[in-house]
């Protein structure tokens, strides 16, 4: 029986390796120039949508899409975009929704947009069990992902790849949207991920104090 558990257990980290390893390889490719035909075309935003992966909804700030049995949604930056155009030391950073306990992959980089422009970026997986939520950030855009293991890979490259092919009118965002904007903007955001992803369910248990709170109950 010990042998067993013993086994499953070095498969379970020579998976999370080989996960580890192959998302390594997707996002080395950030830097590279890619020819990306936009095929989507919004108010603030003109994007390039795989054909794999299907739009479900859309207003003029956020994206929601699926691919296979993964959820993932993609918000315009609005703050980012405002704060590294008037902050000369603006720096993206992880606003702390998540826990840190349950963090499965780090890479922070710099990815070539479709303007040829350097963007920096961070990507954290967060795993619970079998189910993995993802939080992308660059001054440009911020992707939510839930998805599974089988998914896990060729979901994150996408997010990459979606990232590097959107247009963003950046002039347009700052000259439409004051503070008071990105604050509404913002419970939005909160609005759009708690329906896609049903913070009363599994993806409960990524988010800081949800747990503690229910053993409080």
């Amino acid at each position: 029986m010990l042998f067993v558990v013993a086994c499953l257990i070095l498969t379970g980290c020579m998976e999370s390796k080989d996960a580890v390893m192959q998302l390594d390889d997707a996002f080395a490719k950030d830097m590279e120039e890619m020819v990306i035909r936009t095929n989507n075309y919004g108010r603030y935003a003109d994007y390039y949508l795989p054909s794999d992966t299907q739009e479900q909804s859309a207003d003029i700030l956020s994206y929601s899409f699926s691919y296979g049995r993964s959820n993932i949604i993609m918000d315009i930056n609005v703050s980012g975009i405002i704060n590294s155009k008037y902050y000369k030391d603006y720096l993206i950073a992880d606003e702390g929704f998540f826990d840190q306990g349950k963090l499965f992959y780090s890479r922070e980089g710099t990815y070539l947009n479709s303007a040829k422009e350097e963007i920096p970026y961070f990507y954290h997986l967060y795993r619970h069990d079998d189910d993995y939520l993802g939080y992308f950030v660059s001054e440009e855009v911020i992707f939510y992902l839930y998805t599974n293991g089988e998914d896990l890979v060729p979901v994150s490259s996408r997010i990459l790849l979606m990232a590097k092919g959107i247009s963003i009118s950046n002039d347009d965002i700052i000259a439409n949207y004051s503070s008071k904007d990105v604050v509404d903007y913002h419970k939005k955001q909160v609005n759009l991920f708690e329906t896609v992803m049903p913070v009363n369910g599994v993806v409960n248990d990524f988010l800081i104090g949800q747990e503690s709170e229910e053993d409080g109950e």
